[in-house]
């Protein structure tokens, strides 16, 4: 087995460990370039990047690495994924906000939402880490989105803007993800709670919004279509 290609989800994060906790750039877009190619991009978010991001998170809280190490491997998989999401242009589907509360910098699970729900044909309108809510309010009053993914690892962000949250859930379904988004928040904010991984909460907010989205099958970017070429697949 080479370094750049690890048998399985564990050993992708294993290696995952070994280059971007040794900066080694180059060599962990290697792992997940293989990752991304035999597991698959959805597969791969939920049991590679996800995974590995809380174990580094973990070593990074116990000291056994240093604040340079997180960072440079966050910052490495943060570009990867941002590549992700924008690589469908889409003029057509329905359109789907995404934002993390104020105060809230974790943004990865997000960025995973995202990213399943573009492929599967939803346009994406992504905003980020710590997102004002009048911003927020803002835009969704310009695009009159299909709907809105919230994102915070504490209730109490989603609490503190409540009433914003209802106003938006008013005109446009409004969903809470991240371990912030108890039954009770939900219930506060007039919105809806995704339950599961990033990958599992988008699929199933894809099912119970009953819109016709065209999904990736007949786009010429997902892996299974004639005319693509191996050499530029994800």
């Amino acid at each position: 087995m080479t370094p750049s290609a690890p048998a399985g989800p564990r050993a992708a994060i294993d290696r995952l460990e070994q280059t971007l906790e040794s900066f080694d750039e180059t060599g962990g877009h290697r792992v997940l370039g293989h990752a991304f190619e035999t597991l698959g991009v959805e597969e791969t978010l939920a049991q590679v990047v996800l995974p590995y991001l809380r174990e580094i998170g973990e070593r990074w809280s116990a000291g056994s690495i240093g604040v340079a190490q997180e960072h440079f491997a966050s910052n490495v998989l943060r570009s990867r994924l941002s590549v992700l999401l924008g690589t469908l242009e889409r003029t057509e589907g329905p359109l789907v906000v995404l934002a993390c509360m104020p105060g809230e910098q974790h943004e990865f699970g997000l960025m995973a939402t995202g990213i399943v729900l573009s492929r599967l044909g939803w346009r994406t309108c992504y905003l980020g880490a710590s997102t004002p809510p009048a911003e927020l309010a803002r835009t969704c009053r310009t695009l009159r989105p299909h709907a809105v993914v919230l994102s915070a690892r504490r209730a109490t962000a989603f609490a503190a803007h409540a009433p914003v949250v209802r106003r938006m859930a008013e005109t446009t379904s409004v969903h809470l993800a991240a371990p912030g988004a108890t039954d009770e928040v939900a219930a506060l904010c007039h919105a809806e709670r995704l339950v599961g991984d990033p990958v599992t909460a988008a699929r199933r907010l894809h099912a119970d919004a009953g819109v016709d989205a065209p999904g990736l099958l007949g786009h010429p970017d997902h892996p299974d279509h004639p005319d693509l070429d191996e050499s530029t697949a994800v």
